[in-house]
């Protein structure tokens, strides 16, 4: 590798209901520095410095870049952040000359590397990388317990559209084909440390089970990159990679003399049609599978590219992939469908699933604590009319429904942080109450119960009233 110059990045990751945009940023080091600034020994004051003589940024950006190396320097200090895996892959970047509305990047040859020192052997020693690989994929000369390459490969696409604004029609096609399927929140990083350091993580990503599984589902037409001859409103999708469609799939091409052309079939089926994420069987058929990753929409697809899923192992239990079979042309036939089995997690594992909050589930915690809070108040006020225009027996009944007035809001009270600190957690429940409306109902009946009995063995004498 004879690039030089590094980018330390930190990217921050924000839920959508908070209503603010995850954070990508970075700055550009010296390979020679990348140690010494890791240790500490050496700080970016000079290549600021360098900056601000050249003039090409303005004074806010290099403030904000050296409050940003501060910071990650400060953070890989304190906490002792040692390297733990690398990402390869090559990305071929997709948009049109000056217009930044639609981007799209497809990354192939994903691998996850390990770089750490846990088990004893050394590999990145005490440098920021291991130096016995460089970029000659696929890395043959790694054991395997070193690396896992990726059966597939990520598709993002960027839209940058106005607020209510629709995406593009061609982009909906795209991510309602047969090609895609949806896995939000896909990190490299974290399948590669799930993969590679299984021993040391706790919950497994949701995605991880389904790498044995073909995801791909019956195509009903074709589905192919293209344009119209005619000039009208240009529609892009994703091509089958290993499909008899010649130059038709390919941007520039020409399929009809002379001219550029590009043409276009597009899959009409409705989105209802797509497989789900988890337990699903899928066809053999020859098109690259796509999973949405984040953000609008990321994808993943059969990586390689050139031998889809013909040597594709799986990257959680390291077994050939085994798919289910469906008859040629999508339909069943005389063809079986197999299931594919689900395999059993290792000991001590859970899978981790995506599970989004919005705003509405606190408010409704917020509005069932007021019901609570309501009807205690009610209770409180007929113990305050009892006590203050009742008899012995009132004061008595009105001690017992004060007790249960703060019995519940008490309850309330405790009930209301529990499920709001189970909420932040992502628990997944169960969040019904079975004991509060249950003792509630007792004790009410109770209090009436022996109300009756008091009144009805000590009747009110009418001469003191």
């Amino acid at each position: 590798m004879s690039n030089n110059e590094i980018f330390v990045e930190r990217k921050t990751h924000r839920e959508d209901w908070t209503g603010e945009k995850s954070v990508k940023a970075r700055f550009p080091l010296k390979e020679k520095y990348v140690n010494p600034f890791l240790r500490g020994e050496y700080t970016m004051e000079p290549a600021f410095q360098k900056m601000r003589e050249a003039g090409k940024k303005s004074e806010k950006e290099i403030e904000q870049l050296e409050q940003l190396a501060q910071e990650v320097q400060y953070s890989m200090i304190t906490r002792e952040l040692k390297p733990v895996v690398r990402s390869f892959y090559n990305r071929t970047a997709f948009q049109l000359p000056g217009d930044a509305r639609v981007r799209i990047s497809l990354d192939t040859e994903l691998s996850m590397i390990r770089e750490d020192n846990y088990d004893g052997r050394e590999r990145s020693g005490d440098n920021w990388r291991r130096m016995d690989i460089g970029i000659d994929y696929p890395f043959s000369q790694l054991p395997d317990s070193d690396i896992c390459r990726f059966p597939y490969a990520v598709l993002e696409v960027k839209l940058q559209t106005q607020f209510g604004q629709e995406p593009p029609e061609w982009v909906t096609e795209l991510i309602h084909s047969h090609l895609v399927e949806a896995v939000p929140k896909f990190s490299k990083f974290i399948h590669g440390v799930s993969t590679l350091l299984e021993n040391r993580v706790q919950l497994l990503p949701f995605w991880l089970p389904q790498m044995d599984i073909d995801i791909r589902k019956p195509p009903t037409t074709s589905f192919g990159l293209g344009r119209p001859r005619d000039g009208g409103n240009t529609s892009i999708a994703a091509a089958p990679y290993g499909s008899n469609s010649s130059d038709s799939s390919k941007v520039g091409g020409s399929s009809r003399g002379s001219e550029p052309d590009i043409q276009v079939v597009i899959d009409q089926r409705s989105s209802d049609e797509r497989a789900p994420l988890l337990g699903a069987t899928g066809t053999n058929g020859n098109g690259p599978t796509l999973i949405e990753e984040g953000g609008i929409m990321k994808q993943l697809s059969p990586a390689g590219l050139r031998n889809l899923f013909h040597k594709s192992k799986s990257a959680f239990t390291r077994r050939p992939a085994n798919y289910s079979s469906i008859s040629p042309g999508g339909g069943q036939g005389n063809g079986t469908a197999k299931s594919v089995p689900e395999h059993p997690l290792p000991p001590g594992k859970r899978i981790a699933l995506p599970v989004r909050v919005e705003p509405k589930v606190f408010f409704a915690n917020e509005r069932t604590f007021l019901s609570w809070l309501q009807f205690s108040v009610i209770l409180g006020g007929l113990a305050v009319g009892l006590l203050n225009f009742g008899d012995q027996i009132g004061r008595i009944s009105a001690a017992m429904f004060t007790f249960v007035s703060m019995s519940v809001m008490g309850y309330a009270l405790y009930t209301f942080h529990w499920r709001a600190d189970h909420i932040r957690r992502r628990d997944a429940g169960p969040y019904d109450d079975r004991f509060g409306p249950t003792a509630l109902c007792t004790f009410l009946i109770l209090v009436v119960l022996i109300n009756f009995y008091l009144r009805l063995s000590h009747p009110k004498n009418p001469s003191n009233i």
